[in-house]
């Protein structure tokens, strides 16, 4: 917190006694964050520093390779790495009807199965990022 910044009309009506500092930085965080995608792990990241200085990344991917017995060998970059892959796909398909480069007629093949799985993924990855949070 030592570096978040305040717009100075908030910190205007905190001076002036028309909000309390809280109330200005949690109304500043709810207009900058509440619309937010968080698509981007470095958006996440930024997010979360607003809570923690810990390498959020790195202790979910700690979790997750503890929770499958650590066959598993995720690094924070690597587990960012597989969020931008659900991610991009998922654009692909909002943005572009996920037809294939070049091709007005042909869709990129999705199975049941690599649904499900980007769904567990995103379900898995949130919730090691909520237990390295505590």
């Amino acid at each position: 917190m030592t570096r978040f910044e305040l717009p100075l009309a908030k910190v205007e009506e905190v001076r002036r006694g028309t909000t309390t500092l809280a109330e200005a930085v949690s109304e500043h965080v709810r207009t900058k964050w509440g619309n937010a995608s968080l698509q981007n792990p470095r958006k996440i990241s930024e997010a979360l520093k607003l809570v923690t200085e810990d390498d959020v990344w790195g202790k979910a991917a700690v979790e997750i390779n503890a929770w499958s017995h650590n066959r598993t060998s995720f690094t924070g970059q690597k587990l960012k790495q597989r969020y931008v892959e659900i991610t991009d796909r998922r654009n692909k398909i909002a943005h572009d009807a996920d037809l294939l480069d070049g091709d007005l007629k042909r869709r990129r093949p999705i199975t049941e199965a690599e649904v499900t799985d980007a769904i567990n993924w995103i379900e898995r990855i949130a919730l090691a990022i909520a237990t390295a949070l505590g």
